[in-house]
């Protein structure tokens, strides 16, 4: 089932997706980027941590829109934790507002959550004194599926109240679809996975804009009943459940421990495995601050400890007539549910496959291994395995790349023809070449550390240093070397320093001063070419009467077409 797309065009490779996964399911190589299904535990961590919007679940409200337009008739199970969701001075508004949507029933999915504590309690009762794992968090559940499947049989076999609620109300209703609103992203796979419950989720955030983009303002709103509310201890659940029923009895006097968030629940399952603890039951939650602080609630809605605080009062108070409720026994739906083993079982690397990979990467002794966590990765063994399986690249290491840089950076700098140093904004020389030292550096003194002025005039390097400014192809003349340079000079804002690049053009310097030579003597004997030839055409033309006008201009036009380029030369010639 694929859950989460990938927006290829999007991505800017920074990994943070990849950094908050827990499973490592994303998948960054040559061909693809993917989510690996077969890893997700449909968390949503990685959609709230990508700042480019590269990756998308599904969103169905223009479906549910087109549906309500046509007549279809939708129920929806809203969530306890919507209390601090929204900006709300009674529940009631809430109702009110999902009204206006055109939602013509309203419950609280915490009466699923009765029916599924009522089952729990009778489970926890029959397997008295056992290890004991919860079944509520989907994507707990997922995980235990994916990573750690020797606990399955710990999980109790119970649906979620979400799914629960679902088969409850359309048990009670025909015809009629059920939509889910709460803060958890998982709860869409979950959706699609247990058919025949829920048709739609959307989250607390995508409510939240479904609500602006109608205009509809929940704290004007009139107060409207739910069409049936839920238990104290069904609306206790975002909190974190403690399986205590409202008289305060616990069955067989299990004991109960809530862990929440991802690490803990990780560290829990795998001292579990090892040394599992019974007479325990464990509620897991992969959020931190369980469903009260899901993944996806509104930019503006309460801060967490607020929400908790509101949370508790909600459930709490049953003085307020927020709708009818009903006792309930457990047995109103089918609630059974069976886990399935999914775990990767395919061959791991052995150490000398990982060694290669390590090796490829640039990392050949434990030194090398910086498990800086920029490729996404927690160390650089588990990088190293996912290039194994092909879901990453060895080039995409960052200790990897910035070696490689600094190392072409190096070649490059050293064995450049141009003379090249780096000078502080004291303009002292803090880096050079082997090029600048072969050409300045004569007496073989100790080059950095000592004024530009050592080697080049500074006016140039000061101006550019006090301006902020590069300066670029400006040719120079350094009299300590006797020789011409092209010179390029590099503002660095950032370490407020001159990178500066010096081409050598003395050679053709030269050259043109040589040829500049030529052109000037051949100037000169044209210039007495055209004087002997103007002295003979005037004795020619006093003895046949011609003028001299058309030779004088044929001849200049021959010393201006050498002369094209050098107008400098013939004004020295002429003078």
């Amino acid at each position: 089932m694929k859950f989460i797309e990938f927006d290829k065009s999007l991505c800017d490779n920074c990994f943070k997706c990849l950094r908050a996964c827990p499973t490592k399911a994303i998948s960054f190589n040559k061909e693809e980027r993917k989510i690996m299904d077969h890893l997700c535990i449909k968390c949503g961590r990685c959609l709230a941590k990508c700042p480019q919007d590269a990756l998308k679940i599904k969103n169905p409200i223009e479906q549910i829109k087109s549906d309500l337009s046509n007549g279809v008739s939708y129920a929806v199970s809203l969530a306890p934790s919507f209390i601090g969701a929204f900006q709300l001075t009674s529940p009631g508004q809430m109702v009110a507002g999902l009204k206006k949507l055109g939602f013509s029933l309203i419950e609280e999915t915490a009466v699923g959550a009765e029916i599924v504590s009522m089952n729990y309690e009778r489970l926890i009762g029959e397997k008295a004194g056992q290890q004991m794992v919860t079944s509520c968090c989907p994507s707990a559940n997922y995980m235990i599926e994916y990573l750690y499947p020797e606990l399955i049989p710990s999980i109790l076999p119970v649906v979620s109240p979400m799914i629960a609620h679902g088969l409850y109300i359309k048990q009670r209703h025909e015809s009629i679809k059920v939509l889910f609103i709460g803060p958890c992203l998982a709860k869409m796979a979950e959706a699609e996975e247990i058919t025949g419950a829920i048709d739609a989720v959307i989250t607390f955030d995508e409510l939240s804009r479904w609500f602006v983009e109608e205009e509809i303002m929940l704290e004007g709103l009139a107060n409207e009943k739910f069409d049936l509310t839920g238990s104290r201890r069904g609306r206790g659940f975002p909190l974190g459940t403690e399986f205590i029923n409202e008289q305060d009895k616990t069955p067989s006097k299990q004991h109960f421990k809530q862990i929440s968030g991802m690490h803990q629940c990780r560290s829990l399952c795998e001292e579990l495995i090892q040394n599992p603890i019974e007479g325990y039951v464990f509620e897991l939650n992969i959020c931190e601050g369980s469903c009260n602080n899901g993944p996806d609630f509104p930019k503006n809605a309460h801060q967490r400890y607020h929400r908790e605080k509101l949370m508790e009062a909600y459930r709490l108070d049953f003085d307020t007539d927020y709708g009818p409720s009903i006792r309930l026994d457990g047995s109103e739906v089918k609630v059974k549910r069976i886990f399935s083993h999914r775990k990767d079982m395919r061959e791991m690397p052995n150490h000398s496959e990982i060694k290669e990979i390590l090796r490829q990467m640039g990392k050949y002794t434990k030194h090398d291994e910086l498990n800086c966590g920029a490729c996404g990765y927690v160390d650089c063994h588990e990088k190293a395995q996912a290039v194994f399986y092909g879901y990453s690249d060895v080039h995409e290491c960052l200790a990897y790349l910035r070696g490689k840089a600094e190392n072409m950076h190096s070649v490059l700098i050293d064995n450049s023809p141009n003379a090249v140093c780096t000078i502080d904004k004291k303009l002292t020389i803090i880096e050079i070449n082997p090029t600048f030292d072969a050409i300045f550096n004569e007496t073989s003194v100790k080059t950095i550390g000592l004024p530009i002025e050592t080697f080049i005039e500074e006016k140039l390097f000061a101006e550019a240093l006090n301006n902020r400014t590069s300066v670029k192809g400006k040719r120079i003349y350094v009299p300590s070397v006797q020789r011409h340079f092209i010179t390029n000079i590099i503002y660095h804002e950032g370490d407020d320093v001159l990178l500066c690049f010096f081409t050598d053009i003395t050679p053709i310097e030269a050259k043109k001063k040589a040829l500049e030579q030529v052109k000037k003597e051949t100037l000169l004997k044209t210039q007495e070419v055209i004087d002997k030839q103007m002295r003979v055409a005037q004795e020619i033309a006093s003895l046949l009467g011609e003028t001299t006008a058309e030779t004088k201009m044929s001849l200049n036009s021959l010393k201006n077409l050498v002369l094209r380029d050098q107008g400098g030369l013939l004004d020295d010639i002429e003078e």
